[in-house]
């Protein structure tokens, strides 16, 4: 099993990162995607759409669709982010990692631009998956702190018809480095 860098591709928007999954993914009869957080709403898309039931997914952090209040929060925010100083919104993106983490997630969006940000917060805010296009097994994770996503991965996890939630304990929004061994053990 590989991980994708789709770092070109998000660059291009969230349908452009779709897409480009879905190539790289063409000629695989088995996929095991995982994605957290934008990545999550990615591997959703992308399942759904390929509609494979020996496919594996695990989506951290995502949803199917978010309720209308706060798609237009994060979509006033994508607004905010085109004027917000470079520095200070970078900052703000990678706050929520562990302290030990946030310089590799900062070089990692150095290359990003203040539009390319704020379109992905747009559409990603507005991503709509429907859960029942999705027949592979999906094991919904959620860190315990990540207040905001937690009724969403309750929600995704009963929608989806091989769902199964998880629920990380210890962690936040990046489960996976909140805490490791449980995300780990749990995949």
């Amino acid at each position: 099993m590989r991980a994708l860098d789709l770092v070109p591709a998000y660059r291009r928007g969230f349908e452009a990162a779709v897409g480009e999954t879905l190539r790289l993914l063409a000629d695989v009869p088995a996929a095991d995607m995982c994605g957290l957080s934008l990545g999550g709403l990615v591997a959703l898309r992308v399942a759904a759409e390929r509609r494979r039931e020996d496919d594996r997914l695990t989506a951290c952090a995502a949803f199917d669709r978010l309720p209308a209040n706060v798609r237009r929060r994060v979509r006033a925010l994508a607004l905010a982010a085109r004027v917000m100083q470079r520095r200070f919104l970078q900052r703000q993106l990678v706050a929520e990692l562990p302290e030990r983490h946030q310089v590799r997630a900062l070089e990692e969006i150095a290359p990003f631009r203040r539009a390319e940000i704020s379109r992905l917060m747009w559409q990603a805010a507005g991503s709509v998956v429907d859960p029942q296009a999705i027949v592979a097994p999906a094991l919904v994770v959620c860190g315990e702190r990540d207040r905001p996503n937690l009724p969403l991965a309750r929600r995704l996890a009963d929608a989806l018809p091989r769902g199964t939630l998880e629920i990380v304990a210890n962690a936040g929004h990046v489960a996976n480095l909140d805490n490791p061994e449980a995300f780990s053990a749990l995949l």
